[in-house]
């Protein structure tokens, strides 16, 4: 079935189907080789110009890893189980997902890898800030209303999109890209007969647009489309390729993010982590969960996340770069969508040509008319960086969950006060205000995977990863890094000195009460 190898800096060989190569050429992801993982990183760590292009392939791999890891360690446990005699628990039971899969398990494997390999072909230029300048829900609407191939899943997209007002986020993007892969690929298919081998013709022909897009987005269908004799396996492949507190996509990209910064902030025990992780039935659904003997390695993968968010991904000049974009940009939807596309072929047509560098030296330039939203943009391309000018790193620790609300909705008024400010002294000095939170136990609500501990020889289950002992307790905080950026070419140390004292000064009571507030917290 995978007949081709690719070599991969991070992972190594990593084996490769003809229905994968075929999807590598398609449009919507072959453009993703010109789509920096990181976008403005390069301009801190030179060598991060990594794509998201390998990003997506180093998951499809690490989701197909977990899967056949975790089965694995089923078969390993029941040994054990047998020769210790441990008594079987009525709560759940360890679960042997590729038997039970039957006939099944090949197709569905390949839709993992499928799932896996398409969750990020969503992104547009500049990768998550894109977010911020794509089209509303109602464009999106009117986009796959008008095209008879996608106005059957007008409903499902609806379960997605929850403001049709608000701009749509790139999973969006990525289960419509991944409904047209997939008919298009099972229409070559018929148009040329003996373009793939025999085995997987009789797999494109079963493949399920709706189980692929679940593993990616399971919320896009009501009814789960991942269900094998009455078992649902949905919350149990969704959680291989995202989920807290681990998946596929955050092991490849702090392994490659690390890898490409020249960093050692992201690494981790990937061996360890994949003996831990095991398949488990849960009533009438299939999860996936981590048995407490790898859980100093959870903590320490958890650890290496937060270490990158603040070494790496919190960098000031990164920081700075980001700000600018958003700054040159603010302005935009005043001339309508910086999307113009009334239909599917249009828009397809928008994120193949738009690279990086053709975003921002070309459709930014011609889209942003304003001053001096312009000429930040130009000094962004020229590497002529906002300076901070402040900076305050505030870590909120509070088990008083009331009291905890009570700082962040203080935080966020002070960040409105700043921003107002900001405002009004915008045509003497360019200020922006960054306000960058790093939540260490990010999506943990969502989060289906659950820890298997083991008491007196008996197995228990948990789902409270907050509480379940002292040291991932220890881990809960949100650290939120507050800058303040300032526009501006200065001759000396002395101009730029005086200058920045004089822009403080307007914030100097804000700042007063961000400290009190930070000495409380």
């Amino acid at each position: 079935m995978y007949n081709s190898n690719i070599l991969d800096p991070i992972h190594g060989i990593i084996k490769v189907s003809e229905i994968e190569k075929w999807i590598f050429s398609q449009k919507p992801f072959n453009r993703l080789r010109r789509i920096k993982q990181n976008t403005f990183l390069y301009l801190v760590f030179p060598s991060a110009n990594h794509t998201r292009f390998e990003h997506s392939i180093g998951v499809m791999h690490l989701a197909h890893q977990i899967f056949i890891h975790a089965n694995d360690n089923y078969n390993t446990g029941l040994y054990k189980k047998k020769k210790y005699l441990l008594d079987e628990t009525k709560e759940f039971q360890f679960f042997d997902v590729l038997s039970n899969l039957g006939d099944n398990g090949e197709q569905i494997v390949q839709e993992l890898r499928i799932a896996a390999l398409l969750h990020d072909a969503g992104h547009g230029p500049m990768s998550h800030l894109f977010d911020h300048y794509t089209i509303t829900g109602d464009d999106f609407f009117k986009i796959i209303e008008s095209d008879k191939s996608l106005s059957q899943y007008v409903s499902n997209f609806k379960n997605i999109i929850p403001d049709r007002q608000e701009k749509i986020e790139h999973e969006v993007i990525s289960c419509l890209f991944v409904i047209k892969i997939i008919d298009q690929l099972k229409l070559i298919d018929n148009q040329y007969p003996t373009k793939f081998n025999p085995e997987l013709k009789t797999i494109i022909k079963k493949l399920d647009v709706y189980r692929i897009i679940q593993m990616i987005e399971p919320k896009f269908n009501n009814e789960s489309k991942l269900i094998f004799d009455e078992l649902d396996y949905g919350d149990f492949f969704s959680s291989i390729i995202s989920s807290f507190p681990l998946d596929a996509d955050r092991m490849d990209y702090m392994s490659r993010d690390s890898y490409f910064a020249g960093v050692n902030y992201g690494l981790y025990d990937k061996s360890r982590l994949f003996m831990s992780l095991i398949p488990i039935k849960f009533g009438k659904k299939i999860e996936l969960a981590i048995k407490e003997s790898g859980i100093d390695s959870v903590i320490r993968f958890i650890q290496s996340r937060t270490h990158l968010y603040n070494q790496v991904y919190f960098h000031k000049t990164n920081r700075s770069a980001n700000c600018m974009l958003d700054f040159a940009c603010k302005e935009l939807d005043k001339d309508g969508p910086i999307i113009d596309a009334t239909n599917y072929k249009d828009l397809e047509q928008f994120y193949w040509r738009n690279s990086d560098e053709l975003f921002l030296w070309e459709t930014l330039q011609e889209k942003i008319v304003d001053q001096p939203q312009k000429s930040v943009l130009f000094e962004l391309l020229e590497r002529n960086l906002f300076k901070r000018i402040y900076q305050n790193k505030i870590v909120l620790i509070e088990n008083d969950t009331e009291k905890l609300n009570a700082i962040k909705e203080q935080l966020n008024n002070l960040k409105k006060g700043f921003e107002k400010i900001a405002k009004s002294i915008e045509n003497e000095n360019v200020v922006v205000i960054d306000f960058f939170p790093n939540v260490v136990f990010k999506d943990v609500k969502k989060s289906k995977i659950k820890i298997i501990g083991k008491e007196d020889d008996k197995y228990r289950l948990s789902s409270d990863w907050k509480s379940f002992n002292k040291e991932l307790k220890i881990l809960e905080h949100e650290v939120i890094m507050f800058r303040i950026y300032l526009r501006g070419k200065f001759q000396n140390r002395e101009t730029f000195n005086e200058k920045k004292a004089g822009v403080l000064k307007h914030f100097s009571s804000l700042i007063e009460e961000l400290n009190n507030l930070k000495m409380s917290s």
